[in-house]
């Protein structure tokens, strides 16, 4: 009984990394950053995403980390040169936003959302990642990120 429910723990978390498989943002989601004291996460799938368009909605904060912010901007950047369409907005040499469009996965769009807002409000120290799949566009996500800003 213990082995199956290994394999079925097994199986449901080779899902979640699927969905990000050939992105650097897998090594957020899936790795030590979610288990820090100061990150928030959030998963959604299912029912609780068709009025948006999606099938799975993943988000990553982390707050009061600076080395931390380096590390996910420079998978951000990674995942980037893969984009088919892209948004982007610099502070210098660092990137302040990032929405990117991926090539799509079983019929699926793939999405992430990148803000540091640590660049442009010194008080508010956090990064936020997001990660989507589902049918909706790039405009429609843009305009429900922009209206719940």
């Amino acid at each position: 009984m213990k082995q199956i429910l290994w394999i079925i723990i097994a199986l449901c978390h080779s899902c979640f990394i699927w969905s990000q498989e050939g992105l650097q943002v897998a090594l957020l989601f899936d790795g030590p950053y979610k288990k820090k004291h100061n990150a928030i996460e959030v998963l959604v799938k299912g029912e609780q995403l068709s009025s948006y368009h999606l099938t799975l909605f993943r988000s990553l904060t982390i707050k009061n980390d600076p080395e931390a912010f380096k590390e996910i901007e420079r998978c951000v950047k990674v995942d980037a040169k893969e984009a088919i369409d892209k948004e982007e907005g610099m502070l210098g040499q660092e990137l302040y936003y990032g929405f990117y469009c991926f090539p799509p996965q079983k019929e699926q769009n793939r999405y992430l959302f990148y803000r540091n807002t640590y660049l442009k409000e010194r008080g508010k120290s956090e990064v936020t990642t997001v990660y989507m799949e589902g049918y909706a566009t790039m405009e429609e996500l843009k305009k429900i990120f922009k209206k719940n800003r």
